[in-house]
């Protein structure tokens, strides 16, 4: 009896769970966010993305090179996205470059370990580059 009752109860659960919003769904919301964001609220992003940053360094200079890059990648989903859509309009090239930066670039030498003084070395390049994005956002 408790078997069967296991069983359906995890039946339903994956049932459920297929049925909570596909992954395109949240896709397209997220894409919807990106491109409707103000140049006001994106430069209040660029302040989480900061933040984002400076937290997973100090979890890289602990020794947690997996939390590191899981805060490097959620900053990344959570806030840069939403400064994309407008500082694409003002500064294509300069949205290029931080976006490889943080999604590729960072996470990549955090991966392989690079070293404390070399991360500290590439989030300090994308904070100025992000003093950049701030200044073509405010103009």
């Amino acid at each position: 009896m408790k078997v069967r009752i296991s069983a359906v109860v995890a039946l339903a659960l994956a049932g459920f769970a297929l049925g909570c919003g596909s992954s395109s769904s949240s896709d397209d919301k997220s894409e919807e966010a990106e491109h409707s964001a103000t140049p006001q609220q994106a430069i209040a992003e660029i302040a989480a993305v900061r933040s984002g940053l400076a937290e997973a360094l100090a979890t890289y200079r602990a020794g947690d090179v997996r939390a590191a890059d899981e805060q490097v990648g959620d900053t990344y989903l959570q806030h840069f996205e939403l400064v994309e859509g407008p500082l694409e309009e003002v500064d294509h090239e300069l949205n290029e470059q931080l976006e490889d930066t943080i999604r590729e670039e960072l996470r990549e030498q955090i991966r392989a370990d690079a070293g404390k003084a070399q991360i500290a070395r590439l989030v300090k390049e994308i904070n100025a580059r992000l003093d950049q994005a701030e200044q073509a956002l405010q103009s």
